[in-house]
């Protein structure tokens, strides 16, 4: 019986040194959460206002907001940003937990709305049938109405464009975009009408252009093409006009 005795002994002491050995031990996650700002809104216009806040929520209360240039953008202590004026400032969030995140945010002229102004050639190429018309002749020194209606989404403008040739007008859609500067730096599209005796289309290939307040002002330059015209016509503008 003693021997029966052992051996059972034995057998559980085994038994429960087996379980022992498949027992992995569990691990604690100590991985600090990423945190960041949200949203993620990097473009702002002046004068729009947008709410940031941490993303994970801290488990603190106390969040410091600061701005590393207040003159373009001031951010309060709820995490309320307002863009002031033309151009770039980093947003900071810090928690007194020592967390903390940035974002920086350009902040844009309001191009959103109706601009009206002038245009006054500055130079013109004309080629072939153009040249033979004496498009170029017709056009230097000259001074023409334009109109633009644009809305905007970051840096990105869309909207309609009309300018006068001659007695006429030519119009169309137009797509641009706002640079690192906050000016307007491309426009492109087709302005189209019955101008000049011909069928004439008006593409945009360069545009240089800068809101202050309700003045736009700038450059732009554009080819002028014609289904009976042989040829092109290259042109060069300075450009102002104001918010209508």
């Amino acid at each position: 019986m003693r021997h029966i005795f052992k051996l059972f002994t034995i057998l559980t002491l085994l038994a429960a040194g087996g379980c022992s050995n498949n027992t992995t031990p569990s691990t604690v996650d100590t991985t600090t959460p990423t945190t960041a700002i949200t949203p993620a809104t990097t473009v702002l216009t002046i004068g729009q206002t947008q709410l940031y806040a941490f993303s994970p929520t801290p488990t603190t209360n106390v969040i410091t907001w600061t701005s590393s240039d207040p003159s373009v953008l001031t951010i309060d202590a709820t995490g309320n940003a307002i863009g002031l004026a033309n151009g770039v400032a980093t947003i900071t969030g810090s928690s007194d937990s020592g967390t903390s995140a940035t974002l920086a945010v350009q902040v844009v002229p309001v191009y959103s709305g109706t601009w009206a102004g002038t245009s006054s050639v500055l130079a013109c190429t004309d080629l072939a049938g153009f040249a033979s018309a004496g498009y170029c002749a017709q056009s230097l020194g000259t001074t023409e109405r334009w109109t633009l209606t644009l809305t905007q989404s970051g840096l990105s403008v869309s909207g309609t464009m009309t300018k006068s040739e001659g007695g006429n007008v030519l119009n169309g859609g137009v797509t641009g975009q706002i640079g690192g500067g906050g000016d307007l730096i491309s426009l492109t599209g087709n302005l189209a009408g019955f101008a000049r005796g011909a069928n004439l289309v008006l593409t945009p290939i360069t545009w240089n252009a800068l809101v202050s307040g309700s003045s736009i002002t700038g450059t732009w330059a554009a080819n002028v093409t014609s289904q009976q015209i042989l040829g092109i016509a290259t042109l060069q503008w300075r450009l102002a006009g104001t918010l209508q």
